[in-house]
């Protein structure tokens, strides 16, 4: 992989990934929307890296599509459950502050 375009679209695709998953996880954009994105821009990368590399147009279409929805769908799903799991922040607990911990049972 010497081709300095596949490299690129290598680092675009990475680049994708990880604003869909910040997107998920900081609540900038909604799960269908980060979905949408990660898909179109992980496959266009895809397909373009794949050319890059002299694949032929089937060959481009079907592995930059499946692969850029796989790596789409398990972004959203982790960054989904992350989000859904994440520990509250102290100050959106104003109750708790300044209480002493309690003691365990």
């Amino acid at each position: 992989m010497r081709n300095p375009a596949a490299i690129i679209f290598l680092v675009l695709f990475t680049l994708t990934t990880l604003f869909v998953y910040l997107s998920v996880r900081r609540r900038w954009l909604s799960l269908s929307a980060s979905l949408v994105i990660g898909i179109v821009g992980g496959s266009l990368c895809f397909i373009l890296f794949i050319f890059s590399q002299n694949g032929n147009l089937l060959q481009a279409l079907v592995f930059g599509v499946l692969i850029g929805t796989l790596f789409s769908l398990l972004t959203v799903s982790a960054a989904g459950y992350f989000r859904a799991n994440a520990a509250p922040k102290a100050s959106a607990l104003p109750e708790l502050r300044g209480q002493p911990p309690s003691e365990p049972r």
